[in-house]
């Protein structure tokens, strides 16, 4: 039995292998610092430079990453992270096609959502992946969320606020947003079905 989340909160799974320069995603500039790449799992990201792994983001209104219009590569529906939060439990990863190591993430996505109610959004920004073979990867391997291709704009606003191991597939940065803002989980391994619930859930 899937067992409810908190609404408002929103994980997100980076794993990237460069810059795309698609018109999918609209992104506004940042100048927010960027958080050690070293944090435990619950870290949170702050915008205080001094000490950026402990507190909270502003609301989604006021983030640039959580404002920022996406638009699923399906279904040509614009969305933004902070509306989808809003209204629920939202897993999110960034990723490429081509990663293995993002599909086997994946694969845990499908189980956990057989465990609890929420939303994913896979983000690609692998500059040589287009936005139909994206489509097509999800089509596939039989993902039914939303699937972004990023710009160099959305990026570049990642590695600002969270280091250039965001660009790197097998290191599956992974990310908790609410409206309330951004925390880091640990790089570097794949998730089961039910740590991604766990992560939802806290």
């Amino acid at each position: 039995m899937k067992r409810p989340l908190p609404a408002g909160l929103l994980v997100i799974a980076l794993a990237a292998c460069g810059v795309a320069d698609s018109p999918s995603v609209q992104v506004a500039p940042s100048d927010t610092p960027v958080p050690s790449l070293t944090e435990e799992p619950g870290a949170t990201v702050a915008p205080s430079a001094s000490d950026a792994s402990s507190a909270t983001q502003p609301a989604a209104a006021a983030d640039p990453l959580l404002a920022a219009e996406l638009v699923d590569v399906r279904s040509g529906e614009a969305f933004t992270l902070g509306a989808l939060a809003a209204e629920g439990p939202v897993l999110v990863e960034t990723m490429a096609i081509w990663c293995t190591t993002c599909l086997q993430q994946q694969r845990q996505v499908v189980q956990a959502h057989e465990l609890a109610e929420f939303q994913s959004v896979g983000i690609d920004v692998d500059p040589n992946e287009r936005s139909e073979d994206l489509a097509a990867y999800a089509e596939r391997e039989g993902f039914d969320w939303r699937f972004v291709k990023a710009d160099a704009a959305l990026v570049d606003l990642l590695a600002d606020r969270f280091g250039f191991a965001v660009s790197n597939p097998p290191s599956t940065p992974t990310f908790v947003v609410s409206t309330d803002g951004i925390r880091a989980l640990e790089f570097g391994r794949v998730r089961s079905a039910a740590e991604l619930v766990d992560e939802l859930g806290d």
